[in-house]
C-alpha cells in the first residue's frame, strides 16, 4: 500500500486525537465517581427533591402499617386433667417480629463489643 500525504494527514491526526482522549480520561473517570457517589447518597437526593421523596416514604409507611384488627373473641373452657391442651403461640404482626429481630440484633452487637472492650482491657492488665 502506498503511503501518500493525505494517508499520513490521517494518521498524525488518528493519533494526536488518541493522545488527547488519554489525557482527558482520568478526569472523566474522576466524574463519573463523583456523579455516582450523588446519585447514591439519600441526602443529595433529599436535598433536590424532598416533597417526592417524603410523599413516597409516606405511602411506603401507609402500605407497610397493618390495619387495625378487631380483637378476637376469646373462649375460654375448662378442661378436665386428662384433657391437656397446648396453648397457641400468640399471633404477631409485622412490626413486632421486626422489632424483635432488630433487638436481638442489638443485643448480640452489644454483647460482642462488650467482649472486645473487656477482653482489650485484660490484655492490657497482663502486658504491663
Amino acid at each position: 500500500m502506498a503511503t501518500t500525504y493525505a494517508t499520513k494527514k490521517q494518521s498524525a491526526a488518528i493519533k494526536q486525537r488518541m493522545a488527547e482522549i488519554r489525557t482527558e480520561l482520568p478526569y472523566e473517570v474522576d466524574d463519573a465517581r463523583v456523579r455516582v457517589r450523588q446519585l447514591t447518597d439519600w441526602k443529595y437526593h433529599m436535598s433536590r427533591h424532598p416533597l417526592p421523596i417524603l410523599a413516597g416514604a409516606a405511602a411506603i409507611g401507609f402500605l407497610i402499617v397493618p390495619t387495625k384488627r378487631t380483637p378476637e373473641r376469646i373462649v375460654i373452657r375448662e378442661t378436665s386433667r386428662n384433657d391437656s391442651v397446648a396453648p397457641e403461640p400468640a399471633k404477631r404482626g409485622l412490626m413486632a417480629g421486626i422489632a424483635g429481630t432488630v433487638m436481638t440484633l442489638a443485643i448480640r452487637q452489644a454483647s460482642t463489643v462488650a467482649a472486645h472492650q473487656i477482653n482489650r482491657i485484660l490484655t492490657n492488665r497482663s502486658s504491663t
